[in-house]
């Protein structure tokens, strides 16, 4: 299995550092299997012979015209550009055009193209995410799905498989992503390679998003959620809260679709299981008083969505205190 992980300057160094060590791992544990899959051949590639990290790290590469051997699985790690418009900005740029291209004529040329985080945006300008289920770091979503309509976007998700193309979220899942290449060559050696570098279940990125955040790049989504945090515990009629904002139900329902690609009573539920969530592992009100904080008449109404919308028990949630 021929790797090669297209760094670019900026590269993120966590990002970058994840993919190698689990493609590394993977290679050195092969031998603790009876029946291993060929070892995985990693090499760093880009236009030049180095790129400067985000860190500011010199990483040699091997540039592209001296890259011999066709790859099968072609990686782009993270860029250092947390902020929306820095991360548009670059892979917009003029500069970043022969990256697009080598991306488009790898697709057309057979090869898997994979991408976690921010590096996601590097796949979705060049268009091979068109038509595809796709995820990204999950504070970036409503950009994402302004820009690049045509992908099927799903920031919940962890991980994303479509046709020829992969997809990871945020940070940590550099290192689902590259567990997920292992897995599709050896599911054994994935296991064992996750259990050497205590990768736990990280299905999903929702549990992470804070909707104070995703709703900032819209004005009529940052008001309803703003309204709604400051009247949690209220029933919630849409069409009074939206004439309260100034808008209608049905203009409410359109904005938030468009914005975050959920209804407003979903996201109404996304504000209030977090808020629950805060209140479960930081205090000790029952299961009853913290549904009655967050607008839930009981508490098995809440059980029970948190258990369909996170994938957990409360009794998980309380359990689940910070290790640090």
């Amino acid at each position: 299995m021929n790797v090669a992980i297209l760094v670019v300057d900026g590269v993120a160094d966590f990002g970058l550092a994840a993919l190698l060590e689990t493609l590394h791992t993977a290679n050195s544990l092969r031998a603790e299997l009876d029946n291993a899959p060929p070892p995985w051949t990693v090499r760093c590639v880009s236009l030049g012979a180095d790129v400067r990290s985000g860190y500011g790290h010199l990483i040699p590469t091997v540039p592209l015209g001296e890259f011999t051997g066709a790859a099968d699985v072609m990686i782009v790690p993270a860029v250092a550009a947390l902020e929306a418009d820095s991360l548009i900005r670059l892979v917009a740029a003029p500069e970043s055009r022969a990256t697009l291209e080598l991306l488009e004529c790898s697709r057309a040329s057979g090869v898997h193209l994979a991408a976690a985080c921010t590096g996601t945006f590097f796949l979705a300008e060049a268009g091979v995410l068109d038509g595809q289920p796709a995820t990204t770091s999950w504070w970036l979503g409503p950009v994402f799905r302004r820009r690049y309509p045509k992908a099927e976007l799903d920031e919940a998700r962890t991980l994303c498989r479509g046709d020829q193309v992969t997809t990871a979220g945020a940070s940590l899942s550099h290192l689902d992503l590259a567990l997920s290449l292992v897995q599709a060559q050896s599911p054994a050696l994935a296991t064992l390679v996750a259990r050497y570098m205590a990768v736990g279940n990280r299905k999903s990125q929702a549990v992470h998003a804070i909707p104070e955040v995703v709703a900032r790049g819209n004005a009529l989504v940052a008001d309803f959620e703003r309204w709604m945090r400051t009247h949690l515990s209220e029933p919630v009629r849409l069409a009074d809260v939206a004439r309260t904002l100034g808008a209608t139900e049905r203009g409410l329902q359109r904005a938030m679709q468009a914005e975050l690609g959920k209804s407003p009573q979903e996201f109404v539920h996304d504000i209030r299981l977090e808020r629950a969530a805060e209140l479960l592992r930081t205090t000790t009100l029952t299961v009853d008083a913290v549904a009655a904080r967050v607008g839930y008449q009981n508490a098995s109404t809440l059980r029970t969505l948190i258990r369909r919308r996170r994938g957990v028990t409360v009794a998980e949630i309380r359990a689940a205190r910070s290790p640090w």
